[in-house]
């Protein structure tokens, strides 16, 4: 696995089953100019499956929820148990909703972030990304405090 502390480049890997959120994702990365690999999968099921079989990790998951066949809740349940429990998990969805996000939080999700509308926001969803994974913080405050 790749020291984060030794590389500047964020590997990402973006697990979403809507095609224009990756387009748009890999579009935002670029025009971002920051140094960032994005490797993309289509479902829960294809990315468990290249992860599994994997040499090295990514350095963080941008994992949607609502995805056909394995959620991503699904998905991150059996990638913490079955691969890696320390690859940091970011949750990335158009869902604001209590449920969702304290299942996110129970599934030990690092952080919750709502997909941002348009490209200028995408672009500094994207550095804020870079730097919060430079820097180990958070690259998103969680939505909202659920109630137990």
């Amino acid at each position: 696995m790749r020291d984060a502390m030794t590389s500047e480049t964020l590997h990402l890997f973006h697990v979403d089953d809507d095609e224009d959120d990756r387009f748009f994702l890999g579009r935002a990365v670029r025009a971002s100019a920051l140094p960032i690999v994005v490797t993309n999968a289509a479902s829960g099921d294809e990315a468990l499956q290249r992860l599994r079989g994997s040499q090295t990790l990514p350095d963080m998951l941008l994992l949607d929820i609502r995805m056909p066949g394995m959620s991503g809740f699904e998905f991150l349940e059996a990638f913490k148990r079955t691969v890696q429990e320390s690859v940091p998990v970011v949750m990335y969805s158009n869902s604001n909703q209590d449920v969702d996000i304290e299942r996110a939080r129970e599934l030990g999700a690092r952080a919750y972030c709502v997909k941002p509308s348009g490209l200028d926001q995408l672009v500094e969803f994207v550095k804020r990304l870079y730097h919060s994974w430079r820097r180990k913080e958070l690259p998103c405050e969680w939505p909202k405090e659920t109630s137990v």
